[in-house]
């Protein structure tokens, strides 16, 4: 058997016991709520590019609501990642580092966990492996097929996640840093990469105007400057623990001696360029106090490349090897298993107490949830979505001004809707411009949430008739879910 044929077998054992690893759990909140949003397909939702959301939908669809319908295709961008790992590599420096690089990216006790978690940040990896090992061979060819691909991988990137905007100028600064490839900006090449990033980036642009600029307009010229210093030594830390500590301090030697080096060599410029932005963004996107996991995973990814110009680096790859081996077998043996509160025992509960108290089959009990995590895992969950209003979410979170997910965006209970026209010798009232009613007036729902009787907020309170605690539901990870019955349904308040 030869060396592919063996890399092969193993990406794809590691790939089945990744999928081994997923079968027994339930899917996590946050799984079902990109599974819900990706059930209605679009370029975007609320929380930014929408593939992340697609396919964890078709991962539910394919194998059901469980967390491995959710994480169904991301031991699959790993293995991927793993093989642009090898093919930048190897291009780079022979196919003997490749298969080191590789192997590193695997026991990244972060890129484990990614692995199994359906969020943006593995395929954003996977898609800028794949389009530096691209790039790489486009410089070296002029080749517009290679440009051609690597501008495609720029696309994909932005498709799950914005952080992809930097791989086409991370690429245009190397080349103007560069006396050899500065030329090769006057070639089509360079230009025609440009154009599938460009194309989904407008794409994003019209979403956003569409639904008013819901992935911009969260912040503020004072909120992108305001930076926290005093958030850099647990970021440190926390990075330690995600890539093991040894070989955080090798990637960090390893970068210092590439940025050395890169004025003399382009390999050094090649590698060292994107993987230094990729770090500024994690370390801004830290000092904002937002979750870098993503840009960190990027930054981790791109910088193991480079341990190739530590001084002596034979020596120190074995132990970087054997040290996070080490690592990541004891991060993965201590990591608790996941503990979700919505299952489908006590979805079927909840659906009892709906059926229970649904009077009217004409005015069916409809649902609501404490959050948008919440509603979305019943949602997955109900056995019986027939009494939900076409066009409707199956469960809904708690009426609001405020948009926080993807609800926002949404259908909800508390939405008025043109009323229908008066017959024909009825005059209109002059002072009315448009008549509008609410559906939702007079029905009755359940309410569920882990909060007690007196913490209830005032959109239940205030906007139903009465209220009463129908019963206490105790779920498999020990919480406490209640379970209230709001009766006649009159709107908020003004």
């Amino acid at each position: 058997m030869n060396t592919r044929m063996l890399a092969l077998g193993v990406l794809a054992l590691l790939t089945v016991l990744r999928w081994v690893s997923l079968a027994p759990q339930e899917m996590t909140p946050a799984g079902a709520y990109l599974a819900l949003c990706g059930y209605a397909p679009s370029i975007a939702y609320f929380d930014g590019p929408g593939a992340t959301a697609i396919c964890t939908a078709l991962g539910t669809r394919w194998t059901g609501a469980g967390a491995l319908g959710a994480a169904l295709l991301w031991p699959v961008f790993a293995a991927l990642a793993t093989a642009a790992m090898y093919f930048l590599v190897a291009g780079l420096a022979g196919a003997r580092a490749g298969w080191a690089a590789a192997v590193l990216l695997n026991l990244l006790p972060v890129f484990n966990t990614a692995s199994v978690t359906p969020t943006c940040a593995l395929p954003l990896v996977m898609f800028a492996l794949a389009f530096l090992a691209c790039a790489w061979r486009a410089l070296d060819s002029s080749s517009l097929a290679w440009w051609g691909a690597a501008g495609l991988c720029a696309g994909g990137g932005l498709l799950f996640d914005y952080l992809a905007w930097f791989f086409w100028p991370a690429l245009l600064l190397v080349m103007l840093a560069s006396n050899r490839w500065r030329p090769r900006l006057l070639e089509p090449g360079i230009w025609v990469a440009a154009l599938p990033a460009l194309g989904v980036l407008t794409w994003l642009m019209f979403w956003n105007a569409e639904h008013g600029w819901v992935h911009f307009i969260g912040g503020t010229w004072q909120t992108v400057t305001s930076l926290d210093l005093r958030t850099l030594p647990r970021g440190i830390y926390e990075a330690a623990i995600a890539a093991s500590p040894l070989l955080l301090v090798a990637m960090a030697g390893g970068l210092f001696f590439a940025l050395r080096d890169a004025r003399v060599a382009r390999r050094a410029k090649f590698l060292a360029i994107p993987a230094t932005i990729a770090g500024v963004v994690a370390t801004y996107i830290l000092m904002r106090g937002a979750p870098p996991q993503a840009a960190g995973l990027l930054a981790a990814a791109l910088a193991i490349p480079l341990l190739a110009w530590l001084p002596a680096p034979g020596p120190w790859l074995t132990a970087i090897f054997v040290s996070a081996a080490l690592w990541t077998a004891g991060h993965l043996a201590m990591q608790p298993a996941p503990q979700t509160t919505i299952t489908r025992e006590v979805t079927a509960e909840i659906e009892k107490f709906r059926v229970t108290e649904t009077t009217d089959p004409a005015a069916p009990v409809f649902l609501i949830a404490q959050n948008a995590a919440m509603a979305s895992a019943l949602a997955l969950h109900l056995p019986d979505t027939s009494f939900v209003v076409p066009g409707h979410p199956p469960v809904y979170v708690v009426e609001s001004p405020f948009a926080d997910s993807q609800y926002a965006l949404w259908a909800r209970y508390d939405q008025f809707v043109d009323a229908p026209r008066p017959a024909s010798d009825i005059a209109p009232d002059p002072f009315t411009e448009q008549d509008g009613a609410n559906p939702f007036v007079g029905r009755s729902a359940l309410y569920i949430t882990q909060q007690k009787p007196d913490q209830l907020p005032q959109a239940i309170t205030a906007a139903f008739a009465a209220h009463r605690l129908l019963a206490e539901i105790f779920t498999p990870s020990g919480q406490v879910l209640r379970v209230y019955l709001c009766q006649n349904y009159e709107t908020l308040p003004l």
